[in-house]
């Protein structure tokens, strides 16, 4: 079976999806209020640091956290620091030993909290940064959120770099596949790509989790097909609950 021709519903229920639904990453969502949010997500911050989330994955993010309770968040781009604060404020109110690891070519160095390391790294060569170091000895639950430059090439290489280093049960979100919906044409629709070419290589080890994609509607998020999560797999690592 192909894992990746299922979804979830809203109850938790295994649905089958037909074959030409399986990446469908165009979202419900009108345009003109797509453009609209967007304009409010850019301006967005939080503890008055820039943060960049919009109203659908602030909210489904909070969901996640509670459902996967993760003890390490690894974050591929930093921009100014704001989502990484929020995260850190987000699992303390929950209640959760978690370390979050914020991953940049420029560095923040102006914004503080005893749960986020800001570090060093360049998408295309992680293994050459501290993330890979940071892995070998990390708590799982993991979860990956891949925030960088939304082409086609960053996100694959992210993809490829974290595939040996998930286990069975963590998350990695690939951001932004909204930009076509938006728009924005040099970004090639580089997220939604680069997701369906890595899922149909590795159709049995990974899924589109569909109950945080469509929940508000279908891919009414901007990590549209984004919520990939890593399937149990024989002589696999299994992560800790």
């Amino acid at each position: 079976m192909q894992t990746f021709g299922y979804a979830r519903n809203l109850i938790g229920s295994v649905i089958p999806l037909p074959p030409r639904a399986l990446f469908r990453s165009r979202s419900s969502i009108a345009r003109g209020t797509l453009r609209r949010i967007q304009k409010g997500t850019l301006l967005y911050k939080f503890k008055d640091v820039p943060c960049l989330k919009n109203p659908f994955d602030l909210a489904l993010y909070q969901k996640l956290l509670w459902d996967l309770k993760p003890k390490t968040i690894i974050e591929i781009g930093s921009a100014s620091g704001g989502s990484a604060l929020w995260f850190a404020a987000q699992t303390r109110s929950l209640g959760f030993d978690c370390q979050i690891y914020s991953v940049d070519i420029n560095v923040v160095r102006n914004v503080h909290d005893p749960m986020v390391t800001f570090l060093e790294g360049n998408v295309y060569r992680l293994q050459e940064s501290a993330v890979a170091s940071v892995l070998e000895s990390c708590a799982h639950p993991l979860l990956v959120i891949e925030d960088g430059p939304h082409t086609y090439e960053a996100c694959y290489a992210a993809l490829e770099f974290f595939h040996s280093r998930l286990g069975d049960g963590d998350y990695i979100v690939v951001e932004d596949g909204i930009v076509r919906d938006l728009g924005y044409r040099r970004f090639k629709n580089g997220p939604n790509r680069a997701i369906k070419d890595f899922i149909s290589e590795n159709p049995d080890t990974y899924e589109v989790d569909r109950s945080y994609c469509d929940f508000f509607g279908r891919n009414a998020t901007w990590n549209t097909n984004g919520y990939l999560r890593r399937l149990s797999s024989p002589g696999h690592y299994q992560s800790s609950r």
